[in-house]
């Protein structure tokens, strides 16, 4: 076999190895009165910052419809898991909050067995893995047109501490608590050049 055809198998193989795993890792996620689609939105609202707990910003994540986001969140809400709150400062905007009921159902994830599944691997092993998985990832992203998202405190638009212990992001010219600062943002920009 010529080493072109050995690096498109090999290829091939890790492409079928991605897809196995993942088919393992959603039918794992039909548990608990839940599909895959309503787990991926718990853990998304769970590591979302305040500006991102919409409908939008779901659908975006889970790279579907605002309808279908909407329906999927309409279930969790009957279920009463989540709760939604209307934005102080804009009355158009309603945000969605896990209740204690869905942060306890996300003790019970059914993905923590694949956190166990990874702790079991060397270190060095988790390292390469989580670099190459990365990569394909934004490669998939670019590629299918998705959205890139991230941490604010990693993003061009933020601007570091305030006077009074908060952090402040420029695209939305607003205070972000600490905490908020180190979850995931619809309107991460790595790209953006930063001020100062």
């Amino acid at each position: 076999m010529s080493t072109q055809a050995s690096d498109n198998a090999e290829k091939e193989s890790l492409s079928r190895l991605l897809d196995r795993i993942g088919r393992m890792a959603r039918g794992l996620q039909y548990c608990h009165g839940l599909n895959p689609a309503q787990w991926d939105s718990l853990r998304f609202l769970a590591q979302a910052n305040r500006f991102s707990r919409t409908p939008g910003a779901l659908a975006v994540f889970l790279g579907t419809t605002k309808g279908t986001a909407s329906q999927t969140l309409n279930a969790l809400e009957k279920k009463g898991y989540l709760t939604r709150v209307t934005d102080p400062e804009d009355k158009r905007v309603r945000h969605i909050e896990l209740t204690a009921d869905g942060k306890l159902l996300l003790a019970e994830d059914p993905l923590n067995c694949l956190d166990l599944a990874i702790e079991r691997l060397p270190a060095d092993v988790v390292d390469t893995m989580a670099q190459g998985l990365n990569a394909l990832c934004s490669n998939m992203q670019t590629r299918c047109g998705g959205q890139d998202m991230g941490i604010c405190t990693s993003c061009g638009h933020f601007q570091g501490a305030t006077e009074d212990g908060n952090m402040r992001c420029g695209y939305k010219q607003a205070d972000l608590s600490c905490e908020d600062a180190q979850r995931v943002c619809i309107n991460f920009d790595p790209m953006v050049p930063r001020e100062g």
